[in-house]
């Protein structure tokens, strides 16, 4: 069997309900020369494997199965990517679905500019009230209509170099909307294992970005579902202390890049522990706040920043004598 030109990488945990779905939307492509890798990172013992392998008996050999145990979605990703076979790489999660004609809309900006390394789309989404959102381009990421692009067929565009300099400032290519292709990402660009946080292929794409031209269809070729109990939905102030936590990886990974660059990731992380300082105070963890408001003035200073840190230092030595050594929040799943 010969390899196909698309492998499509789906890691799921525990989603049969959903997962269906997401695989009948590779199965209706419009552009056939694909295979599948559904990774259950679990096992998830819920059917999962019953029905992947229902599907591999009706489509042969463009099924693949893999089990390990759980290491969370981008471990599973880079398995996928591991045991692909395809020329160019794409990623679906098992609550979301392609639209018909993704990989071939995609497929179409690659013939035309095969110097090309990712190609990414705009999406819709399905909020968690059930409303459908047809562009989250016009919706919630207004910055990635401002990059710099030429067009070189309707709707097909190829970005400028500084692609990365809007990249950094707001997160636009979500893990199901970018096809790569894959002897660009060599030994060294995978999916950053350390942070569960649920935008962590931020810095998979940013690392593309730097490394080869980047174009994308604008068109929202993908659905993104919102679905209560994923991990970015779970909780706010969870969310919040682990999108600390990638900003300071990315501050120390990306800081050979542009003082703008440099300067939009320090903003970013001293807005994120100014939010989680003012969590902190709202529960009256004063020594917590000290410490997240004492980091976002290392970062960025802000007048008003130092009249919160002073505020919970005074009352944090009130009640219990100095300020608390590391930030401690209480994570509530009702945030």
């Amino acid at each position: 069997m010969s390899d196909p030109a698309v492998s499509v990488i789906l890691p799921t945990y525990k989603r049969v309900q959903l997962l269906k779905r997401a695989i009948d939307s590779v199965c209706a492509q419009t552009f056939d020369d694909w295979e599948l890798i559904v990774i259950d990172d679990g096992p998830s013992h819920d059917g999962t494997d019953r029905l992947v392998a229902g599907y591999g008996r009706r489509h042969g050999g463009r099924i693949v199965f893999i089990e390990q145990p759980n290491q969370g979605c981008n471990a599973a990703r880079n398995a996928g990517i591991e045991a692909a076979r395809g020329r160019y790489l794409a990623f679906l999660d098992a609550d979301d679905e392609f639209k018909p004609a993704k990989l071939q809309r995609q497929l179409e900006l690659f013939r035309l500019r095969p110097d090309l390394g990712l190609v990414f789309c705009d999406f819709s989404f399905v909020d968690l009230q059930g409303r459908f959102h047809d562009s989250v381009f016009d919706v919630d990421a207004p910055l990635a209509r401002q990059v710099p692009y030429q067009e070189v067929a309707p709707g097909l565009r190829v970005c400028a170099p500084s692609l990365f300099e809007y990249l950094i400032r707001q997160y636009f290519i979500a893990t199901i909307v970018g096809l790569v292709r894959r002897d660009m990402l060599a030994d060294d660009i995978r999916f950053y294992v350390d942070n569960l946080y649920g935008r962590t292929e931020w810095m998979f794409y940013l690392d593309l970005s730097r490394r080869c031209r980047v174009g994308y269809v604008d068109e929202p070729l993908a659905v993104n579902h919102f679905v209560k109990g994923s991990i970015s939905r779970t909780s706010r102030i969870r969310n919040s202390i682990d999108h600390r936590s990638l900003l300071r990886t990315m501050r120390s990974r990306y800081d050979d890049c542009s003082a703008e660059a440099r300067h939009a990731i320090r903003e970013q992380l001293a807005y994120t522990c100014r939010q989680l300082g003012m969590h902190s105070y709202k529960l009256f963890e004063y020594g917590a706040a000290a410490r997240y408001f004492g980091e976002a003035l290392c970062v960025e200073f802000d007048g008003t920043t130092v009249v919160y840190m002073m505020q919970s230092i005074a009352r944090w030595i009130s009640r219990f004598g100095r300020p608390g050594h590391e930030p401690r929040l209480r994570v509530s799943t009702q945030q």
